[in-house]
């Protein structure tokens, strides 16, 4: 039996339930390109982590019931997101994340199911990740 993704094309290999890689992209009406997760969920960036040398994440504690880390992905296990720069790093608290352009990347309680985006621009600081790492509609600095 051959699987379906999301998006009708053929399921990859030893991907998820949903067919889709660990990390792929999918076209977003509002917001163009966007990284997804192997559930089809909407990947975001915080705009108070930092990345490059060794990410860090500003999520924690009770923020992290909001935002779910993104889990290691391997990079062949991957579609449509730049592989450069794409790792993992241990948090304080000894849990591995998964980094896109070395920004540490979550999902959103709020977002219910595959195509959801209630998390882009909450707070001013949570936006959806472009295939390169960079965060959909964020203002300019």
């Amino acid at each position: 039996m051959v699987r379906a993704r999301p998006d009708g094309k053929k399921a990859k290999a030893g991907a998820g339930a949903t067919g889709l890689p660990g990390l792929s992209t999918r076209d977003d009406p509002r917001l163009g390109e966007i990284v997804v997760d192997r559930n089809g969920m909407t990947v975001y960036r915080f705009m108070k982590d930092e990345a490059w040398p060794k990410p860090v994440s500003a999520c924690t504690g009770a923020c992290l019931e909001k935002w779910p880390i993104v889990a290691p992905v391997e990079p062949n296990d991957t579609e449509g997101v730049v592989k450069k720069d794409l790792m993992t790093f241990t948090r304080p608290d000894g849990a591995e994340q998964q980094t896109v352009d070395c920004w540490p990347v979550y999902t959103f309680a709020g977002d219910k199911k595959p195509g959801d985006t209630n998390g882009q621009g909450v707070g001013g600081t949570w936006y959806a990740v472009s295939p390169d790492g960079k965060p959909v509609g964020a203002p300019k600095k």
